[in-house]
């Protein structure tokens, strides 16, 4: 597993050390309304950007040498381009190898990013602080109405699509049910299903039609 912070200026930190833990935290944003009777109801209003933070300190040049520090670096270089990242509010990838963990991610806050020195190997101890990165899309009205008369459309497409128009058939003279189911349906022993389908206009003698009657004609 490796810790990175690469950011789009050419800044790249890759984490000499690997920190004990680093907590992600999630989850969504609530609204609470207190409603008469019913007591408080609470609503989500979104997702919250997801925020990372964990601790660990740079190891000094006198522990370069172990076999567990990855791409040693002076501490004060790595404080250095730590903080002027942070200084700069620029947005930048954050890389756990072997985790599902790699987002883009501002520095949170102004204690985001703390150091101190101690002990007798020069090594720096620090907190880190980011927030999931997201961005922000800006639309006029005419832009917005628009996006959302498309969507209502394609919703409504969705739920309701248009039934087919009925299939008609005008008896010609000459005509008769198993000559029509013939020519409309490709079998002209389904003239049952035209007679069903037209009880109403034809009547009770299935024979007895004539040249000008529209004849519904069955899917």
């Amino acid at each position: 597993m490796d810790f990175y912070l690469i950011a789009p200026s050419g800044r790249f930190i890759h984490f000499p050390i690997n920190p004990e833990r680093i907590t992600a935290q999630t989850g969504n944003k609530m609204q609470t309304f207190e409603v008469i009777a019913l007591g408080d109801i609470a609503l989500p209003r979104g997702i919250v950007p997801t925020r990372f933070s964990w601790e660990g300190f740079f190891p000094g040049e006198a522990r370069k040498n172990l076999p567990f520090i990855k791409s040693w670096r002076p501490p004060k270089d790595i404080v250095g381009d730590i903080s002027a990242i942070r200084a700069s509010g620029e947005k930048v990838r954050l890389l756990v190898t072997e985790t599902p963990i790699n987002h883009d991610v501002y520095f949170d806050g102004e204690d985001s990013f703390q150091h101190e020195w101690r002990g007798g190997y020069g090594d720096c101890w620090y907190s880190i602080r980011l927030v999931q990165a997201r961005d922000l899309i800006v639309m006029t009205d005419a832009e917005r109405q628009a996006k959302l008369g498309n969507a209502s459309v394609g919703q409504q497409t969705a739920a309701r699509p248009a039934p087919p128009p009925p299939k008609t058939y005008t008896v010609k003279p000459g005509d008769t049910l198993w000559a029509i189911a013939k020519k409309t349906l490709g079998d002209g022993s389904r003239w049952k299903e035209i007679y069903q389908a037209n009880l109403s206009v034809i009547g009770k003698d299935p024979s007895l039609i004539f040249p000008g009657q529209t004849l519904r004609i069955p899917v």
